[in-house]
Formats: structure tokens, sequence, C-alpha cells
């Protein structure tokens, strides 16, 4: 069963008539994007976390000793165990090499060496979870998150991310002109866009370019966004592994394009489970949210709260066949959207809306492709 999103008592939209445009807007642009990134005969891929390293299965069980308040949804029953299917990947738009180590001086024109790390993705689909869903997943009941390897995002709301698509369309998907009122004064953008803009550049600069890793499985991983927690609650969710996974570190310049891929694949074919706590930060209604509802409408807020463990996911090894060509196809034809969702676990803010149309347009474009 399929229910519409209801409206959420934490949510403050200022202009829900403009949101939508922009909405429409960015979900339109995204079959455009595609288009260009894919002309025929190449298969279409992903809007975002196109490149994959690897899916694996997993198990996800909720802790026996999860504190009395935090058994909501998912997490009603301790000790319950699902099914899962976990997908690491990089962030990127484009399907590029795992580091940056050279790019183009727009002064020189010259070839420069620089070190430029991405944003990582690992999206957990747990199944069959049963309960009411906000959307089913091709008929089945399934929970889906989906983090990155930073607690923000770079793009703070609708209305950025927006600007930012029409840039990439326009620039064929370079984004430099997304930050260029940071330089030329530009009248169409207000102090509070500028301000947001050169938050944006710091999370990339100093937090996602910054962050070497070396393994997909040794890291820690953070919804960023906001989900509710049942009716009077909200939470962020994060998965940090138990122990130490090597590598660490990238491996010496110059770097395999894909040297994520293979860490992953060289770590699943060891004998011992790999474990991760899967952890939430727990907010009541009565909080303070900040100026104009910022913690839950703008997803490059940090929260501060501490993370409580509620559920423990386990990835058996080995797990050889992660990157044979049968593996790598069913990973491709998985859809995971936060939309996937209980209706206790409801996506909220701004960022969350706009994934809503975002990713349903990206998923069935990329099914139609495939069936061509």
């Amino acid at each position: 069963m399929t229910t519409p999103a209801s409206r959420c008592p934490f949510e403050h939209i200022q202009n829900p008539d403009l949101e939508a445009e922009q909405i429409a807007e960015t979900t339109e642009i995204t079959t455009k994007l595609l288009d260009k990134r894919y002309p025929p005969p190449k298969q279409i891929l992903r809007g975002v976390h196109p490149k994959s390293h690897g899916c694996v299965k997993a198990t996800f069980t909720i802790n026996f000793d999860i504190p009395p308040e935090l058994k909501v949804g998912l997490f009603a029953q301790p000790g319950k165990q699902f099914d899962a299917i976990i997908r690491f990947s990089n962030a990127s738009a484009l399907v590029e090499p795992d580091t940056t180590e050279t790019e183009i001086d727009p002064r020189t024109n010259e070839v420069v060496e620089v070190e430029k790390q991405g944003s990582r993705g690992m999206a957990i689909k747990v199944l069959n979870v049963g309960g009411e869903v906000l959307t089913d997943d091709n008929g089945a009941h399934n929970q889906d998150f989906l983090m990155i390897n930073q607690p923000m995002f770079a793009f703070a709301n609708t209305e950025d991310y927006l600007r930012l698509d029409r840039v990439l369309l326009q620039d064929n998907d370079v984004a430099d002109r997304f930050f260029l009122p940071l330089l030329i004064p530009d009248s169409t953008v207000s102090d509070e866009q500028k301000q947001r803009i050169a938050k944006t550049l710091n999370i990339i600069k100093d937090d996602i370019q910054k962050t070497d890793v070396g393994n997909p499985l040794g890291i820690q991983y953070f919804s960023a966004a906001p989900f509710l927690f049942g009716t009077n609650k909200v939470m962020k969710f994060s998965a940090k592994p138990c122990a130490e996974v090597p590598p660490t570190q990238s491996p010496p310049r110059p770097r395999p394009e894909n040297y994520l891929r293979d860490a992953l694949t060289h770590t699943m074919n060891e004998k011992e489970p790999i474990h991760f706590d899967f952890m939430l930060q727990v907010r009541s209604e009565n909080c303070d949210f900040g100026p104009d509802n910022e913690l839950i409408e703008n997803a490059s807020s940090k929260w501060e709260d501490e993370f409580v463990s509620v559920a423990k996911i386990t990835i058996p090894r080995p797990q050889p066949e992660v990157d044979s060509e049968e593996n790598k196809a069913h990973c491709e034809k998985l859809a995971f959207t936060p939309w996937h969702s209980l209706v206790e676990h409801q996506p909220i803010g701004s960022i969350n809306r706009l994934r809503k149309d975002v990713y349903e347009a990206s998923a069935k474009h990329r099914e139609a492709s495939v069936s061509k």
C-alpha cells in the first residue's frame, strides 16, 4: 500500500507554491542532464551516485537493549532481524576517478597537480519491514537509509539545488558559475543566498575534498537530512564501523581510478564479518530548531546531539561475488530513495521534499532506457 506524504508538524515551508515550481523544474532538468550525460546507446545511470563500488548482502538487527523511548517504527521490536542490501558509491554526478589528482588551471590553461577527494555514499535497503510505507519498492515494503560520509549536505535547500542544476545544464556539468556571486556582484542574488553559497563552498573545500577515504567499508556515514521519528520526534541517523577496516588511507599517487571498488572487493574476500553500529540523533518538537527552522529546512546544518546505537549491521564475509558482472547488474537495477520508508520515518525538510520527485523521475528514466 502506498500513502501520500502527510503534513509534518516539524516542517515550515515558507512559500509552498514557489517550492513546488522549483521541484518541478529541478525534476525536468534532471532528466535533461541524464540524456546529455548518457546519449544512446549508453545506458542511463543514476542522477547522483552513479558510480558504484559494489553491493553487499547484510543483516540489520535491532538492539536487544534499545531504550524504551526509541522503540519506534522499524526499531519497535528488540532483537528483530531483517535482511538488507547495501550499495557503496561515489556521490559525484559523473562517473569519474575516485580522486582528482590533476586539473586545468583556468588562469594559465596548464595542467596542475591537485588533491581533491569526493563525497562517498552508503545506501541501505532493509527488506520486507512490513508496516505502512510512504512509497512501496516495486510492491515490496522496504526501508531505505541513504547516507553520505559527511554529517551535512553541501547544498542547503531546493532553491540552491535548482540554481546548481541550471548551471550544470547550461555549462555541461561544470559547477563553477554557481559560486560566481562570491566574486562578482550580482543584484539577483541576495545576501542570504550569498551566505549559503559561501557555506557550500566551505563544506566542499574544507570537508568533502579533504576527507581521505581508503576503504568504503571503513568510514562513518550520515543521513545529513532529518526524518520523522514517530509523530512527535525527529531523527538523523548514522552508520559507523565497529572496528578499523584497512586500508584507512588511499593508495600512493598515481592512484587507480577505481581504488575504492578494489578495496571493497579485496576486503569482501576475507573471512570475518564486518559490523556497523546504526545510530540515531533524536529530537522532540520542544527542541530549538534555530531561526527559520534552520535545523530542519537547511540540509547544510549539522546537529550536535549525541548519537545513540539502536541496531547492528552485519556484513558477512566472504562475498567473492561482489565484483561479478551478475552482481553489478543486479546492483544497478536497484532504486534507492529516502521515500522507500515507513510512515514513522517520513523524510522531512526542503532537500528531502525535493528528493521525492527527482529520485522517482531519475529511476523511471533509467528503467525506461534499459527496456528500450
